[in-house]
């Protein structure tokens, strides 16, 4: 798994993964929902690659939602999975041993060997192309699902490609391209006349296309009161807010 770690106004690195978990203690069902949103964290490197740290999912000490980490590669191979909860992390660095870690600010060598292994094995492709199943799953993770997104800029470049920029989305900005065979219709979320703002999202491969529309819904259930594209090919940039 790896991620871009948000340190804000636009700033950013790329890191491996090496756990995500949760405090949820509280027996009243509020404060069990308050920390689902503000216990989960994730155990990445810090920026110069140096030590692990703990890095939460959304930004602590502020009553705003800010997301801090945009999950790019969903691969959990090597992990140890809590079925329960869906927390954990890779086999060499149980949850005890890295909080222990991240405390004393001292990774032991052979820890510190394994995980840059992880870090060096990853390329980060910032132009990515929707070609696999895994690409939609890590579209869908880095974005997720769109909600709150809005097409903020809309055009057919030279190429014929359609460009697409979206604002809104939780923690990221995110450009799309569709090309070959392209169809679309984004008329339901023209702003002069209707609600832009999305709620979810939908992204499908299927008979040699590639379909977005902006609700959970099948290709067969597409229709223009929807706000959809079509074409052979896309591919997207995430721009960290």
């Amino acid at each position: 798994m790896h991620a871009i770690i948000r340190q804000g106004n636009g700033k950013y690195y790329i890191s491996s993964v090496f756990g995500y978990y949760s405090d949820v203690k509280s027996e009243d069902d509020y404060q069990r929902y308050l920390e689902r949103i503000h216990t989960p964290y994730y155990v990445v490197f810090n920026e110069e690659k140096t030590k692990l740290i703990k890095w939460f999912y959304m930004q602590p000490d502020t009553k705003y939602l800010i997301k801090q980490i945009l999950i790019i590669d969903s691969d959990e191979s090597g992990w140890i999975i809590n079925e329960q909860d869906g927390t954990g992390g890779v086999e060499f660095l149980p949850r005890e041993l890295a909080d222990k870690i991240i405390s004393e600010e001292i990774v032991p060598n052979d820890i510190m060997q394994q995980c840059l292994k992880i870090e060096e094995s990853y390329a980060y492709e910032e132009y990515r192309e929707i070609k696999t199943k895994k690409d939609i799953e890590d579209f869908d993770l880095a974005t997720g699902n769109f909600h709150d997104a809005c097409i903020e800029e809309q055009k057919i470049l030279d190429g014929g490609e359609l460009y697409l920029r979206f604002t809104g989305i939780w923690g990221c900005q995110v450009e799309i391209w569709f090309w070959d065979d392209l169809e679309y219709c984004s008329e339901s979320r023209d702003p002069e006349c209707c609600d832009p703002y999305w709620s979810c999202s939908t992204l499908i491969m299927k008979n040699g296309y590639v379909y977005f529309v902006d609700d959970m819904i099948e290709v067969e259930q597409i229709t223009d009161e929807y706000c959809w594209f079509k074409a052979r090919h896309m591919k997207y940039h995430v721009i960290p807010d």
